[in-house]
């Protein structure tokens, strides 16, 4: 009987250990059930707020990745070593027949770089020649300032830029300039402005992966885009730093003092992008514009405010790059052309930059680890 009733009072210890060990397991699981529980009204409310993230993320920067490779990266830096040029032409009918003025730039080179984060960045390039130098003492290209998006339906850059100080003539209508001095420090030129473009086949079209560097055409590919764009230009022409044998010489209805014109401006265009092998592909785009130009201009022979008209312009780009999503490379030639026109005077302005661009990616997105 003994034995029975120690028997019966071991199982019965056995017994409460056990529901004891068994409450110590389900107690913890009660709290995170009872956490978990608590957390779906919070999660409820955020789900929309992931979702609406998704579908602009989605929006902006989604693509066919049998064609294109996104970016991977948070940052992306890049320094640019650019040659930079203008060509103004000047036409003047006023006195019967027509003479031409021709300036153009020497071709100063301009050092600069960019910092993008994510879909942003930041460009600033000076002309290496004003190093060291006070402002307004050196005889170059000033500066340029960009503020880009980059994504895969819209693209847009901020700008503004100063040139033209280093320019110098090529032809002048019934002036032999053979054996003179053609530099010219009296041109300034300044120009501001937006320009913004949509991009239709974005999903297998990268505009970024040709120009904007942070993603990668893995197939050939094209697009037809729409653009928008506003440009304010002014430039200066002092008359009084003129060689005297030139000033003695040229039709004074060529000379002005000031022009100032703004476009708005609609665009319709196309680009191609070539991968002709592996990491690297050919790009061109052309984008011509048709808008509004209101125009001032002031000079010798000329003070009335003239011109609100039709506006015609063509934005020119081609590229050539290898990018392995990590490390890229390439060469970037921009050709914008601005014409100014009234019925007896006429003025031609085009900026053009050849850059040879270097850069990497880093810190790689966490969807990419």
């Amino acid at each position: 009987m003994r034995q029975i009733l120690l028997i019966l009072l071991m199982m019965l210890s056995f017994a409460a250990h056990a529901a004891e060990e068994a409450d110590s397991i389900v107690e913890p699981d009660v709290a995170a059930a009872d956490s978990i529980e608590r957390a779906k009204p919070l999660a409820r409310l955020l789900r929309p707020v992931m979702r609406a993230a998704d579908a602009v993320t989605n929006f902006f920067m989604g693509c066919d990745t049998n064609y294109v490779t996104p970016q991977k990266y948070e940052f992306t830096a890049q320094a640019e070593l650019s040659y930079f040029h203008d060509y103004y032409r000047m036409s003047s009918s006023e006195t019967g027949s027509t003479h031409n003025m021709v300036l153009q730039s020497g071709n100063p080179l301009v050092l600069g770089g960019y910092l993008y984060w994510s879909i942003f960045g930041y460009g600033h390039s000076v002309n290496v020649s004003e190093i060291g130098h006070s402002k307004g003492r050196s005889n170059g290209t000033g500066y340029r300032n960009s503020f880009v998006l980059n994504t895969a339906r819209i693209v847009a850059e901020i700008y503004n830029f100063k040139s033209g100080k280093s320019a110098k003539f090529t032809d002048i209508t019934n002036v032999d300039l053979s054996g003179q001095d053609r530099t010219f420090t009296g041109l300034n030129s300044r120009c501001e402005g937006i320009d913004a473009q949509y991009i239709f086949n974005h999903r297998r079209y990268s505009w970024p992966a040709a120009f904007g560097e942070n993603a990668v055409q893995r197939r050939s590919q094209g697009s037809w885009k729409v653009g928008f764009s506003y440009s304010h230009t002014t430039i200066d022409f002092d008359s009084k730093a003129l060689n005297p044998y030139i000033a003695a010489r040229i039709d004074s209805t060529l000379l002005f003092n000031h022009v100032s014109y703004r476009d708005y401006a609609l665009s319709i265009g196309y680009g191609y992008n070539w991968a002709f092998t592996r990491n690297c592909i050919l790009a061109v785009s052309i984008l011509p514009s048709i808008g509004y130009r209101r125009s001032d201009i002031t000079g010798q022979d000329l003070d009335r405010d003239i011109l609100r008209r039709i506006s015609t312009d063509v934005f020119f780009r081609t590229s050539l790059f290898w990018n392995n999503t990590k490390y890229f490379t390439g060469v970037v030639v921009d050709v914008h052309t601005y014409a100014y026109r009234q019925r007896k005077f006429s003025l031609t302005n085009s900026y053009g930059t050849v850059k040879f661009i270097v850069g990497f990616n880093f810190l790689k997105k966490g969807i990419y680890k």
